[in-house]
């Protein structure tokens, strides 16, 4: 049993590593596409909805993963917690049974981790976590920061450098564009 917590552990920790591969790449991708917009003014709306589009499916991903990262410690806390309730019951000796007493070490893993002030409630969550798991959720959300941002600076672009024709019914670019 601890070896699947630690193997749950595990794929946490590569699930966040692909992650975050996946997020650098979108920026870098939506930094391409922004550069080649701008040096193909003919091509430069498209270019820079394609930019929208992708900064949005980003941020949904990003939900997807703190999502994951709260799926995999819930499945790890369950665990644990299954753990602790079967450590008392544990016969180490089947000759002698009720011989050796079980240590019940994650029990007393938390009550030092509580004596330390390590851990915290995770949100509005009944789950108890070390204090480090902050950091955790923070990559994401920069990335969902980073996206929003991107977004809002594409949009400012659209605005200021793109009119509406109501005449002719099309885009047209302004001549000064940066």
């Amino acid at each position: 049993m601890t070896e699947r917590a630690t193997l749950v552990t595990d794929r946490r920790l590569e699930t966040n590593r692909w992650n975050y591969s996946i997020c650098v790449s979108i920026v870098v991708a939506i930094a391409a596409m922004t550069n080649w917009s701008l040096s193909h003014p003919a091509l430069a709306f498209a270019g820079i909805l394609a930019d929208l589009l992708l900064c949005i499916l980003a941020i949904l991903f990003c939900a997807l993963w703190i999502d994951q990262i709260q799926d995999f410690k819930n499945l790890n806390n369950a665990k644990f917690s299954l753990l602790n309730e079967m450590a008392p019951s544990v016969d180490f000796d089947i000759g002698h049974p009720g011989a050796v007493v079980s240590f019940c070490p994650f029990e007393k893993e938390w009550k030092k981790l509580e004596e330390l002030d390590a851990l915290q409630k995770l949100g509005y969550s009944k789950i108890i976590v070390l204090k480090s798991t902050k950091r955790e959720y923070f990559i994401p959300g920069a990335f969902i920061f980073t996206y929003l941002s991107i977004l809002g600076l594409l949009l400012f672009i659209v605005v200021n450098h793109w009119s509406l024709s109501l005449t002719q019914h099309s885009f047209k670019m302004f001549p000064t564009f940066p």
